[in-house]
């Protein structure tokens, strides 16, 4: 990360300017809407499912044809994404970048259906959305957010052995990032249902 980049993206915040996030597997905006009603600027979004991206497109961008566009962030670059939407440089484009990879090779509760599907004991842990944080991981060193925050089921922190949320940390903490992650229950935040997740967040020091 330049140093300069994360100056001017400061510079800005000091300045009065809203911050601006990046949703990757956007979905319909559920995360998007939280940092919407925080008082952030929901810049982008990224979604590989048409219906889904056409009302995140809808709900923050007015219905904008260039927002309503399904991306697979496997074949994408930052680059090409940010040159789409002409957010000007990468590095310069976003200050916090926010996501849930796709929970379904990490819930226990979905490990019988991908066994029956693939017929394989342990097909959860051959799940191609299994390393979709990867990606999620590229794009934060393509646009040097100041902040990043991770949400997923608490599964998550332990896939077959392996313990996604940690990797992730260990992984932005080379970049500069102060990382940490906890388990919260939607319960505790004013919704009526049982519903556990794993957050993770990391802010750059």
């Amino acid at each position: 990360m330049t140093p300069q980049a994360l100056r001017q993206k400061i510079a800005r915040l000091q300045a009065g300017g809203r911050p601006r996030v990046l949703d990757l597997f956007a979905g319909c905006g559920g995360l998007s809407l939280g940092f919407q009603s925080a008082g952030f600027e929901i810049t982008a979004a990224i979604e590989n499912d048409p219906e889904a991206v056409r009302s995140h497109a809808l709900n923050f961008h007015g219905g904008d044809a260039r927002h309503a566009v399904p991306c697979d962030i496997t074949s994408l670059t930052p680059e090409a994404f940010a040159t789409g939407l002409g957010l000007g440089k990468v590095a310069s484009a976003i200050d916090v970048l926010v996501g849930g990879p796709p929970c379904q090779a990490f819930a226990r509760v979905g490990r019988p259906k991908l066994r029956e599907i693939l017929e394989h004991p342990r097909a959860f842990r051959h799940d191609p959305r299994a390393q979709l944080y990867v990606h999620y991981l590229e794009f934060v060193t393509a646009f040097q957010p100041l902040a990043i925050l991770m949400e997923n089921v608490p599964d998550v922190l332990n896939h077959g052995g392996q313990n996604i949320a940690e990797e992730v940390c260990e992984a932005l903490a080379p970049a500069g990032y102060v990382c940490g992650y906890t388990l919260l229950n939607a319960a505790f935040y004013g919704v009526p249902q049982m519903r556990e997740r794993m957050f993770l967040i990391a802010c750059h020091r």
